[in-house]
Parts: structure tokens; C-alpha cells; sequence
């Protein structure tokens, strides 16, 4: 990964959301001007999450291997994404989109995104995640202890935070222009 310098935080934010932006017609196939969903504007970040992580050596086998992303506890959010991912690599990787169950094993994946009820619940599960494994949490509570991402909505708009000390622990370097735009979360 190239180190760039940082963007002013507000450039770096509207870079980004414009980025996403210019997804959701995708994700949403070109339907009409309604404002979009939560999910689609989660589905357009993950996706684009990827170019902003560095990760540790060996994480892609080869450099075609693909991008595998799984998403636990949100079966809309699964749709828009397999929908936007479909025939769209992300930094010269085909993406996978898998559906997990709850029982289903964490492992093996590059990005790992999960709904659940309580940020405890959150926390259970990101326990057993192993090193390497960008976690996005999505719960109405706190930052989950653990998740390197977080969504949250603010003035009916999704924002996301990020634990520095989580991407560490997994072994992620997150580029400066992410950290410019996310709410620092300890």
C-alpha cells in the first residue's frame, strides 16, 4: 500500500462518501431518486472499506485471491452487497459476499461484519475472530469492545467509528485517510 499524505479531514470525508456515493445507484439498480437505505449506504462502505486497510502479510494467498467478506445478522445488508460486489473487484480482488448462520465458524474471511442485539453479543462473537480479520460492528449501542469499525447513525445519517487499538490487535494498518473521517472510539 502506498502511503499518501492526509487529506484535511473534510476533504478526506466528502472523498469518501462521494466514492460511496457513486455506488448506491449500483447497489439500488439505477431504481428511482429515494433516498437510500441504511443497508445500501453499509453495503457501499464495505466494499470500499478494503482499499483503505493494509493487511498482514499472507491474508491473500495470491493476488488474485479473492476478497471474502461475511455477514452475520443482516440479511438485507447481505443482499445489497452481493448485489454491488457482483462483477466488481475491489484493488484487483474478486469479492465474495457469504451469508452466515450463528453457528456458522468466523474464520476465513478478510472483512467480517456483524448485527447483533447488544454490543456484549458483539463482543462474544469478535472473540474468537482470528488475527488478520477487519471486523465491522453494527449494534445501537456503544462501540463493541473488539470490532475495529463501527456503524452508527447520527442525524439520520450512517457514520462510523474506529478502535485504533482493535486494528492492532488484528494485525490491520488503516490508512490515515479512514482515520481522518471515522469518530476515534478508545
Amino acid at each position: 500500500m502506498s502511503v499518501r499524505p492526509a487529506l484535511p479531514p473534510d476533504r478526506a470525508r466528502r472523498r469518501l462518501l462521494a466514492a460511496a456515493a457513486a455506488l448506491l445507484p449500483l447497489a439500488a439498480g439505477a431504481q428511482g431518486l429515494a433516498p437510500p437505505r441504511d443497508t445500501l449506504v453499509k453495503a457501499a462502505f464495505l466494499h470500499k472499506f478494503a482499499s483503505f486497510v493494509e493487511w498482514p502479510p499472507g491474508a491473500f494467498p495470491k493476488a488474485d485471491a479473492p476478497l471474502r467478506i461475511g455477514i452475520l445478522g443482516d440479511d438485507l445488508l447481505w443482499r445489497d452487497l452481493n448485489e454491488l460486489a457482483h462483477d466488481r473487484d475491489r484493488d484487483g480482488h474478486p469479492v465474495q459476499v457469504a451469508r452466515l448462520a450463528p453457528a456458522d465458524a468466523l474464520a476465513g474471511f478478510h472483512i467480517l461484519y456483524i448485527k447483533a442485539s447488544s454490543p456484549a453479543r458483539i463482543a462474544d462473537l469478535l472473540a474468537g475472530v482470528p488475527e488478520g480479520t477487519l471486523t465491522i460492528a453494527d449494534s445501537d449501542g456503544a462501540h463493541p469492545r473488539g470490532a475495529v469499525l463501527s456503524f452508527y447513525l447520527e442525524d439520520g445519517r450512517v457514520r462510523f467509528g474506529v478502535s485504533p487499538d482493535a486494528a492492532a490487535r488484528q494485525k490491520l494498518r488503516l490508512s490515515p485517510r479512514l482515520l481522518a473521517i471515522a469518530r476515534i472510539v478508545q
